[in-house]
């Protein structure tokens, strides 16, 4: 059976949404790690009932972001440092990478003038600043390289490590023109490189994403842990 547009289902839940939001305050360290996490303290600052912030804070326990503690309340694991931000952005680069040598394999004309479009349509929207377009592109050009490689069970588990990156909502100096740079490698390792290439190409970028984003909001923390 072909799914119908109008039969999809597309809202998301209050739980949905605050458990976005509670991931946003750790990772932009509004939530520092080891701070004990209050409930109302969080419901009250999104404006919704503590039943939504629990049960986000136990789906975000079984990602190891926060633990559930034995009196029913909750503190931000000390696992996300500098050196785990690097290591969840080099697992995201050995699925993407692996991704973009199987989409060199089975590159087409037609999906390398597709990739040359999008990235078009990126970089319109790169230079009108509107941060939603800028996602969506981006999102599109990388999902056109998913499709091509023709392995759900990677692109599955790449899309489970997103949970533990920021994304392009967040104000990160420099990621805007990574992400274009990133593009254009890619579309030359498929026009005219190699299939090493294109993953060397995904896994130089997503380092250089990483320091970025430690620069941005771990800069201090960084610091400490390599003086």
């Amino acid at each position: 059976m072909t799914a119908s547009s109008d039969l999809i289902v597309r809202h998301r839940s209050m739980t949905d949404e605050v458990t976005d939001r509670i991931r946003r305050l750790i990772l932009s360290r509004q939530l520092q790690p080891g701070q004990r996490v209050r409930q109302a303290e969080l419901a009250k600052m999104m404006g919704v009932s503590t039943m939504p912030v629990r049960e986000a804070l136990l789906r975000i326990v079984s990602e190891g972001m926060v633990i559930a503690d034995s009196n029913r309340s909750f503190t931000v694991a000390t696992t996300t440092t500098p050196q785990g931000i690097r290591d969840i952005y080099w697992i995201h680069a050995a699925l993407a990478g692996e991704l973009a040598a199987r989409a060199w394999d089975m590159r087409t004309d037609e999906f390398v003038e597709s990739l040359r479009e999008q990235h078009a349509d990126y970089l319109a929207a790169l230079s009108s600043g509107v941060q939603s377009e800028l996602f969506q592109t981006n999102w599109n050009f990388h999902a056109t390289i998913h499709r091509a490689a023709g392995s759900p069970a990677i692109t599955l588990t790449l899309k489970n490590t997103l949970r533990y990156l920021p994304d392009f909502t967040y104000e990160v100096p420099g990621w805007n023109q990574l992400a274009a740079e990133w593009q254009e490698g890619l579309i030359s390792q498929f026009s005219n490189g190699n299939r090493e290439g294109a993953r060397a190409v995904v896994a130089d970028c997503s380092a250089r994403s990483a320091e970025l984003y430690i620069a941005a909001f771990w800069a201090d923390e960084d610091a400490d842990q390599t003086a």
